[in-house]
């Protein structure tokens, strides 16, 4: 990559003295919040909330934050959860567990996280940190700012969160935690184990100090739903005569029943090393590890629509929704599907090096190194789809908020004989998407000598960030194996489908239906001569074509599609910092004003495949893509500047109140995904040609804000705060959808221009030579993302925290978003609005006396957009959700604890619809867990 100017400087800056053995202490230390601030021993309930409203009321910016309770007790089983109790704080869950943050608004791509004042790399396509990665127990504390000073590293327009780690420097002597815990999940009546375990000392006069943190966690979990991928919008719907029964409908993609069988497996390792060879200066050294594991595998029973075959219907007059559908005919099939899509195999590592030194009284600088990895690699052949069908009919019916499909013969009493079993399509595919950040740092702060100009901050910040992006998949041309043997032709062994039940499904719906072992089926496909020679006969082909393909192809081992890309990022950075403070009468004031500029450098290296045909299979629903064995490559790049400007104002009114003022601008870098050049086309069905797209030409969202609030700490650890927020957003990027004609040159060799296969005597049986496998190009619905749209959010946040002085307290608060870009639901041309835009409600209630702590939560994120375009074209949101959690522990002494958690203690459901409130597209329960446990501190 073409190094920038000011990063020629600016790297001269930063490696002198880095070389010369002058680091930086961790940057947690030098926040916004953290200058000056006081050491408070945080233990217990109330002590960690006196802890947040410290920092809170000292911050020179708008922020709240969470503490541990005590080493190794952080309040929520992991972090997300309990940043979802701070005000304007919502969370995305999966598998039961906090995902990722939203912040007044703005989704997890607009939120800036750092680790110890660093960002880690991340698993995910995108910017957005999964915080399911990180065990609670190495936690010590997390501060989300809304609004920033120049300070703090740009990227979060939603707002910057900094998770803390212990330091063996921030205890005195010998300090060791540990504990152990079951957790029982209810719906499949399994006890899982986890422990943790972290110990630091401190030596020669506390000039050195070691701190090692371990964490392990095991969870089996279920995950039941009832869902589809979508509402097909616009549909014609006909019976197999050609008779139409309706028009310009809605009519779900598929409906599923979906029990996903999870093992979830988590270890976290943190060592941090500290030295301090003299007074001013302090060397830290620190490593962290992170494995998460989550095997799943999915058990479905499936029920796919298709408009030609439709037996009856009724519809929804005011929004032209199907409220009953079914499929009669036309080789409709009851569908068991196996698969491993939910799969995750995370692996972060990051490491630094940082000394803080105290160049005179009055200038301390200091420097930070550091670099962090991750990986999700999914492609080791174990990620796959699969189906087996038994040809039936089915119907839906809407009814109550839910689906209710039933399929001939399919019930919880009893089963269709597995001898009607059906091999149909099996596919193997995965990911390897891998983050690598480098950081350098040098940050240095000056104090005059005088009452009002009482303090400068200023540094540069460097950071090279390649972010790659690698797809597997059985081959390269993936119609080919995906359906060799689709369309419920070739009968399956005997004894291949089994039974199965879901653990504690839905009440009224269909429970039980067939599995099958998916993994060793792919073995059968390519060994049972029977199988292949059946295949053979219902296709008209030769004997043995069907393990001539398996054995070209390499059965169906994944490979790495002609398709990828790199993307790089370097960005550089200058910052000046200002702080004034004087009396207003007799009321402090502070003024915090400086200036953040940044030059960002992109570039984005990627393969395109050429599509050269789409083709006929015998599942009359399903086509084949052909690809050429050339590739195109595609090479790109871009730069853009930004200066950020900032003030904060702050006004102590009384001791007790403090006023805020901040006007900043922020920015938000396009997702690297977005970033990619190469066509990705998508699996081609019956009046679905799809593609998608990314434009390395992409802008940063950028942002105009302002921030008013008021703080009253009127008791101790008690407090009322009032926020309201303004942004400005310019760049918003937006995924437009529209037809781009793709030329097929394998058709230019064909009679009337027909797809390679279509021809009388090469067409398999049964397939019909739709509109789709005719003519010398195709038009494809491709999405692709692009900059243009502005849009305003504003709102405001309360909160209340009080504690009485017989143990009992509690703490409320509430947020309220607007946007001028909310969805407009009537408006089905509308390509822009924001997602994840929503009000929340929190409430907690606790006791702490003596040796006994109890606490219960609430907490409600209103009904969202969550995505403006799913997998047909249309929006879809997430319905109101509220969780009830509670816990409790007891002393048993000074050291030893024992404790009680429960999570959705009422078993509250996601749900999930589509345009139209009764258009549901899930219905998801992950039920309710309970653990108990027992730490112990010395």
């Amino acid at each position: 990559m073409k190094k920038s100017y000011l990063w020629s400087a600016v790297k001269a800056a930063l490696i002198v003295p880095t070389v010369a053995g002058l680091s930086m202490q961790a940057a947690a230390q030098q926040t916004p919040a953290d200058n000056d601030l006081e050491v408070i021993q945080v233990r217990g309930i109330v002590s960690s909330l006196k802890r947040a409203m410290s920092d809170k009321k000292e911050s020179l910016i708008v922020s709240d934050g969470i503490a541990a309770e005590d080493l190794g007790k952080f309040p929520d089983l992991n972090v997300a959860e309990s940043l979802q109790r701070i005000t304007g704080v919502s969370i995305d869950r999966s598998g039961g567990e906090g995902q990722f943050v939203t912040v007044r608004g703005f989704g997890p791509q607009f939120n800036n996280v750092l680790v110890n004042g660093r960002q880690l790399a991340t698993e995910n396509p995108g910017r957005e940190f999964s915080f399911d990665v990180l065990a609670a127990e190495i936690i010590t504390g997390a501060n989300v700012y809304k609004s920033t000073n120049a300070t703090l590293q740009e990227g979060g327009i939603g707002a910057t969160i900094n998770v803390s780690t212990a330091r063996p420097f921030d205890y005195e002597g010998f300090r060791m935690a540990g504990s152990l815990k079951g957790t029982y999940e209810d719906l499949n009546e399994k006890t899982s184990p986890s422990a943790s375990f972290l110990v630091s000392n401190t030596f020669d006069d506390d000039k050195m100090g070691v701190l090692l943190a371990l964490s392990h966690q095991k969870r089996d979990v279920d995950i039941n739903s009832i869902g589809t991928s979508g509402w097909r919008p616009g549909i014609t719907v006909s019976n197999t005569a050609g008779d139409v029964l309706a028009s310009n409908i809605y009519i779900p993609r598929n409906v599923d029943h979906i029990s996903d069988v999870q093992e979830r497996t988590r270890t976290n390792a943190s060592l941090v090393l500290q030295y301090a060879p003299t007074e001013e200066v302090s060397i830290t050294f620190d490593g962290f590890l992170s494995e998460f594991e989550v095997d799943s595998v999915q058990h479905d029973l499936a029920a796919w629509y298709e408009p030609t075959r439709v037996g009856s219907v009724e519809f929804d007059e005011a929004t032209r929704t199907a409220t009953y559908i079914d499929q009669v005919g036309g080789n409709a099939a009851t569908d068991f599907v196996e698969s491993t899509g939910n799969r995750r195999d995370v692996s972060i590592e990051a490491f630094g090096l940082n000394v803080e030194w105290d160049i005179r009284d009055n200038l301390k600088a200091n420097f930070d190194v550091s670099t962090s990895t991750a990986e999700n690699d999914t492609s080791d052949g174990n990620t796959y789809f699969t189906v087996i069908g038994i040809v039936n009919n089915y119907q839906t019916t809407l009814e109550n908020g839910s689906f209710l499909t039933l399929h001939d013969g399919i019930t919880s009493a009893g089963l269709l004989s597995s001898d009607l079993g059906r091999a149909h399509v099996y596919g193997k595919s995965g990911d390897n998407d891998k983050d690598e950040i480098t950081e350098l740092k040098a940050d240095f702060v000056y104090l005059p000598d005088s009452d009002t100009f009482t303090r400068m901050t200023f540094g540069a910040y460097y950071q090279d960030r390649e972010k790659s992006i690698q797809n597997y998949s059985h081959t390269n041309n993936l119609g080919q194996m995906f359906g060799l043997f689709g369309g419920y032709r070739v009968p399956v062994p005997e004894g291949t489908l089994t039974p199965y039940t879901a653990n504690n499904f839905f009440s009224g719906v269909t429970d039980t239906w067939y599995t099958y072992d998916a993994a060793g089926f792919f073995d059968v496909l390519a060994s049972n001569t029977e199988m292949q020679a059946a295949n053979d006969a219902s296709l008209g082909l030769a004997p043995g074509s069907t393990a001539a393909v398996i054995a070209a192809n390499n059965a169906w081992a994944p490979e790495r599609l002609d398709d990828f890309s790199i993307i790089s990022e370097e960005v550089t950075s200058l910052y000046m910092d200002f702080v004034f403070q004087g009396d207003l009468g007799d009321m402090p004031w502070t003024v915090n004003l400086g200036a953040r500029y940044s030059e960002t450098t992109t570039s984005v290296n990627g393969v395109e495949r050429i599509l050269d045909d789409v083709i006929a299979t015998s599942d009359t629903t399903l086509f084949a893509n052909v690809f050429s064995d050339a590739t195109l490559p595609v090479t790109k790049g871009g730069s853009y500047a930004n200066l950020l400007p900032s003030v904060n104002f702050k006004l102590d009114v009384q001791d007790d109140m403090v006023l805020r003022f901040s006007i900043y601008d922020s920015l938000t870098r396009p997702t690297l995904s977005q970033l990619s050049p190469a066509t990705n086309i998508g699996e081609p069905r019956l009046q679905n040609l799809t593609a998608s797209g990314g434009n390395p030409a992409l802008k940063p969202f950028k942002s105009e804000n302002w921030d008013l609030s008021f703080e009253w700490y009127f008791a101790d650890a008690s407090s009322l705060t009032f926020a309201y927020f303004n942004k400005e957003v310019d760049d918003f990027i937006v995924t437009l959808r529209g037809d781009e004609s793709f030329v097929l040159a394998d058709r230019s060799n064909t009679v009337g221009n027909i797809c390679g296969n279509c021809a009388e005597d090469d067409l398999p049986p049964g397939a019909v030579v739709a509109d789709e496998l005719q003519g010398i190009s195709e038009n494809f619905l491709v999405s692709r993302p692009q900059n243009g749209e502005t849009a305003e959010v504003n709102g405001f946040e309360v909160a209340i925290t009080h504690v009485w002085d017989n143990g009992f307290g509690f703490t409320a608060n509430a947020t309220v978003v607007n946007s001028n870009a909310a969805i407009d639901t009537s408006n089905v041309a509308q390509t822009f609005a924001l997602e994840g835009l929503g009000d929340s409600q929190n409430l907690i209630v606790f006791y702490e006396q003596d040796a006994w702590q109890a606490r219960i939560a609430f907490n409600n994120r209103e009904a969202f957009l969550q995505t403006l375009s799913a997998g047909t074209g249309e929006p879809e949101f997430v319905d109101t959700y509220g969780q009830w959690d509670a816990s409790a522990s007891y002393d048993i002494n000074k050291n030893v604890t024992v404790f009680f958690e429960g999570i959705n203690l009422t078993g509250e459901e996601t749900v999930k619809h589509g345009r139209f409130a009764n258009q549901i597209t899930q219905i998801q329960d992950t039920g309710t867990r309970y653990a108990v446990g027992v730490r112990a501190s010395f």
